[in-house]
């Protein structure tokens, strides 16, 4: 007879504290300069064959099961690493949801409005459960973009961030309101919200670099110079130095 849910979670917290690295946690915290949150010192790598673990050891439970395991992770602020477990957790089970209304979807708005503490997470949570989740479910990447409008700013990071392993690859994208999407965050103070649209614009650049190059120009007396060099990373170099030749 396998354990319950609440079981699993003391059993994961306690393989998290086993594979804690204090060297890394030092390491690790340079990344994090206005955190406060603590961290273990355990990879992400580490803590996704941990969430694996578990799920292949306990599969009596159900999907809602993990996803309640999930949400007690992410609500937990205990330790940076949590989320990351909060995270993994939830990409076990985002694929098989009969989910086509975009429920997992607006819990996990509500993750980025309260729970997450740092860029990592956001990312964490839009490059592996997110990324499952809309890969079946290309109806509802249009609803990303509008996560741009919110006041939360790791909802309006996670506007692009989510948006990324899809550019240039799914049909589903439409390109022109990631460019809208960019256009309206040009003035956001958020740094990280900032890094997020010069990420989007980079990538779209290796499969539209002519649109990107226009976009650039035409809000070039806006855009913010870090988003700007961080957009023309890619771009082949004579083109960078037209950007730097006009004020980059």
């Amino acid at each position: 007879m396998g354990i319950g849910p609440d079981a699993v979670e003391a059993e994961l917290k306690c393989a998290l504290a086993s594979a804690a690295s204090p060297a890394l946690a030092n390491s690790l915290r340079r990344y994090f300069p206005e955190s406060t949150q603590t961290l273990l010192g355990v990879s992400n790598t580490e803590v996704i064959k941990l969430a694996g673990v578990a799920f292949a050891r306990h599969r009596g439970l159900t999907a809602e099961d993990w996803l309640a395991r999930a949400e007690r992770f992410a609500q937990d602020h205990t330790y940076h690493e949590y989320f990351i477990m909060a995270s993994a957790l939830v990409a076990k089970v985002a694929r098989g949801l009969d989910d086509k209304d975009g429920r997992l979807l607006k819990r996990l708005q509500v993750w980025l409005e309260r729970y997450v503490s740092n860029w990592a997470q956001c990312d964490d949570l839009c490059i592996k459960p997110l990324y499952v989740y809309l890969q079946r479910r290309p109806q509802l990447l249009e609803r990303i973009h509008d996560w741009g409008t919110l006041p939360g700013p790791w909802c309006r990071r996670a506007s692009n961030v989510a948006l990324i392993k899809f550019v240039g690859r799914s049909p589903d994208v439409d390109q022109a309101l990631v460019f809208a999407n960019c256009e309206r965050l040009l003035g956001d103070a958020d740094p990280y919200v900032q890094k997020g649209v010069g990420w989007m614009l980079k990538v779209l650049s290796q499969y539209e670099l002519q649109a990107v190059h226009d976009f650039l120009h035409r809000h070039l007396a806006r855009i913010k110079r870090s988003t700007l060099r961080y957009a023309i990373e890619k771009m082949p170099r004579d083109v960078q130095r037209s950007f730097t030749q006009a004020g980059a």
